[in-house]
């Protein structure tokens, strides 16, 4: 059984669940799930947990992502990308002095309103369902944060920029696009985005589709496998193996006063040589199991 994370460059077209479901399918993987939707417009990279690495994904989508994209000006979609149709005209189209003074607004902890073609639940439905229906709800604002964005081409003559940002958990760039669009008084929509890195995982360390439509031999994932530990890099952890491992397989608390000290930590990850590994708290200096992982 395949146990680990892979990143998959997804291509343009498809949706995430699409993807993850012929892998599963084509190399007959019992659990698999992701870390952060891609939309179907969106390439880049989606993040693959394996078998009993689905229990990590919590601790891994806190990581800041960074994209591409590029921006429509003048236009505004149902969808906010291409896919959609046409609702909004201007002539107003942002100049590059103009859009570099006014993405200094979005940088830091903002309020955004996700698309109301988005995964988002509304009472238990995605609200991509209800928009397709023509039924009318409204999306709730959500906190997000902006660490940095930066103009990467403007090409005034076909009313395009592209942007590189770094974000947190939770940001729609396509929310952003009609945003700035707005805050100049007009109109945008995304025309591409590409998720180039998430933490210290870019895309240069991704495979991509076509590579599986080529094998289906498990063996030839395992080369782009990763464990839980080199995932989860950015989280406080220590090897044990001792009898206080038989305790954490238990879900009980265990002393690491000796390691720790007196410590407190939010998230910790403990790993072993017999391939488990816990996910948990350290409060004055004991360790509280939240997640037992067995491979």
């Amino acid at each position: 059984m395949i146990n680990g994370w892979l990143m998959l460059n997804k291509p343009k077209g498809f949706t995430s669940n699409y993807c993850i479901n012929f892998i599963k399918k084509r190399f007959q993987i019992k659990k698999i799930g992701y870390a952060g939707t891609l939309d179907p417009l969106a390439t880049g990279l989606l993040p693959l947990a394996i078998g009993e690495s689905t229990k990590s994904i919590k601790y891994f989508e806190s990581l800041k992502k960074t994209y591409f994209f590029t921006a429509v000006w003048g236009k505004e979609t149902t969808t906010l990308d291409g896919e959609g149709q046409i609702i909004k005209n201007s002539n107003i189209i942002p100049s590059k002095i103009d859009l570099q003074n006014v993405i200094k607004k979005f940088i830091g902890d903002i309020d955004q309103k996700p698309p109301n073609f988005s995964a988002i639940k509304i009472n238990g439905v995605r609200a991509y369902n209800l928009a397709r229906k023509g039924i009318d709800f409204e999306v709730k604002s959500k906190r997000v944060s902006i660490y940095n964005i930066k103009i990467v081409n403007h090409n005034s003559n076909n009313n395009q920029t592209s942007f590189l940002i770094k974000c947190s958990k939770g940001c729609y760039i396509r929310s952003l696009a009609r945003d700035i669009a707005r805050e100049l008084g007009t109109f945008g929509y995304c025309k591409e985005i590409d998720r180039r890195r998430i933490g210290i995982f870019s895309k240069n360390a991704s495979f991509n589709l076509d590579y599986c439509i080529k094998t289906k031999k498990k063996e030839n994932l395992k080369k782009f496998l990763l464990d839980i530990p080199d995932v989860l890099y950015h989280i406080p952890q220590i090897k044990l193996d001792d009898k206080r491992l038989e305790l954490i397989k238990n879900g009980m608390k265990v002393s690491m006063y000796e390691e720790l000290g007196s410590s407190n930590y939010t998230s910790y990850l403990i790993s072993s040589s017999k391939n488990i590994f816990a996910i948990g708290s350290i409060k004055s200096g004991y360790f509280y199991p939240k997640r037992v992982i067995k491979i």
